[in-house]
């Protein structure tokens, strides 16, 4: 079976960490200083801080705000249901809000009712939040850039960013550390704070050696997975293209949705599903875990209070387009999109 993620590291970067954790003095930091500045320098970042979770990278970011507790804090009904868990944890009250059918974001007029403090916009399937949306937004912004696999945009204009970025590094990241999450700063005032909070935090909120060793690994052959991400997505582009489903449309014609290959089926999901498994391909809804599915699973009479975001979470399901894939796997999953019921 063809995994949409891909589930393990080559032997390769193994042998890397191994040899470097045996090589290298280990002393305090040493290798997330290493991976941080790697991550900075590739992205073009002011200040990144590698976290033991993406958890605990979201209550970081947002204790720097200085907000009251039982603050408002605005999230979409399409993020994952953990950053809900993480604002209720640290005192806050979610104000979830629907989406835009055509942006993935909540609309500017939706976020000016909720007046939240704050805010957190998470780019579902690597759609960016649009300039005229962040310049509309007059309070703190942070940015989850996961499923963009930290494709930010080299550019002198920070302002087209949040005030802080959390990257989960998890099991679907095309950064394979094991685990962990990048808290992360674009500007440079944004980023003096992230110092202060970097030298008062607990060593064990931290990423461990042996994850950042992986991150350093798998940094140095991140342009070329991006290029082998991209290839696959052009493959597979032109066989859906053959079929009646629908793609997800990107407002820059030059962008791609590299994170997986996302499909709106015109027919049965659960049809779609079980005929790719039936050919040895693996695909999953893309948002199963977020906040309106989890809404409704507990309170189905909810399933009306956030339509769009519940539309998306039921139809947009996941095809592999990971860049461990070989050719011969690409052509098998190209050939059960170009036949899908």
């Amino acid at each position: 079976m063809i995994s949409v993620f891909s589930p393990y590291i080559t032997r390769r970067d193994m042998d890397l960490v191994l040899s470097r954790m045996v090589e290298d003095a280990v002393s305090e930091d040493v290798f997330n200083r290493r991976f941080e500045n790697a991550v900075k320098e590739q992205f073009n970042l002011e200040y990144v801080i590698s976290m033991r979770s993406p958890y605990n990278a979201l209550q970081k970011a947002l204790q720097v705000f200085g907000l009251e507790r039982g603050a408002k804090i605005a999230i979409s009904a399409l993020a994952p249901a953990w950053q809900k868990d993480a604002l209720e944890d640290s005192g806050f009250t979610p104000v979830i809000l629907d989406i835009d059918q055509e942006t993935f974001h909540p609309k500017p007029e939706s976020i000016s009712l909720a007046n939240p403090s704050a805010i957190i916009l998470f780019d579902a399937l690597g759609k960016s939040p649009s300039e005229a949306l962040l310049e509309r937004i007059d309070i703190p912004i942070i940015e989850d850039i996961s499923q963009t696999l930290g494709m930010i945009k080299v550019s002198d204009e920070k302002h087209l960013y949040g005030h802080f970025l959390i990257w989960s590094l998890e099991s679907d990241s095309a950064i394979a550390t094991g685990g962990g999450a990048l808290l992360c700063a674009s500007g440079k005032r944004d980023a003096q704070i992230l110092r202060l909070l970097d030298e008062s935090m607990p060593r064990e909120l931290k990423m461990t050696d042996y994850n950042a060793a992986l991150g350093i690994s798998q940094m140095k052959s991140y342009p070329k997975m991006i290029e082998r991400r991209k290839t696959i997505y052009r493959r597979l582009i032109g066989q859906l293209l053959r079929t009646r489903h629908s793609y997800l449309q990107q407002e820059d014609s030059e962008s791609c949705p590299l994170y997986a290959f996302p499909i709106f089926p015109e027919t049965s999901v659960k049809e779609i599903i079980d005929y790719a498994m039936k050919h040895g391909v693996e695909s999953k809804h893309a948002f199963a875990s977020c906040i309106s599915q989890r809404l409704y699973e507990s309170e189905p009479e909810q399933e009306a209070v956030f339509p769009i975001a519940r539309s998306v979470a039921l139809r947009c399901i996941l095809f592999p387009m990971h860049h461990k894939l070989t050719n011969q796997q690409v052509e098998q999953i190209g050939k059960v999109i170009a036949t899908l019921p």
